[in-house]
């Protein structure tokens, strides 16, 4: 099966699975791609919509974008401080 993702949900979705694929062991790359983004989704950090093309896809939520933009500010800001 092919997921159809959006850039960002598909790296978080890759660090994600290269963080756990070693813990579960048995699962194929598509079965634990599935359970990773039924989490995310179940977490409020990804949903499904219809693309352009008219098929279902997955983009990270408003919320998880505003999570990512907020870390990556206090990384900055904490950056700062060192220098």
């Amino acid at each position: 099966m092919k997921f159809r993702l959006s850039d960002n949900l598909r790296f978080w979705v890759d660090v994600e699975y290269q963080r756990i694929k070693k813990h579960v062991p048995g699962l194929t790359r598509t079965e634990l791609i599935s359970r990773i983004l039924r989490e995310f989704e179940e977490a409020g950090d990804a949903m499904r919509h219809v693309d352009s093309n008219g098929e279902i896809a997955w983009k990270a939520t408003p919320g998880m974008l505003t999570k990512l933009a907020d870390a990556e500010q206090e990384a900055i800001d904490e950056l700062d401080d060192c220098l």
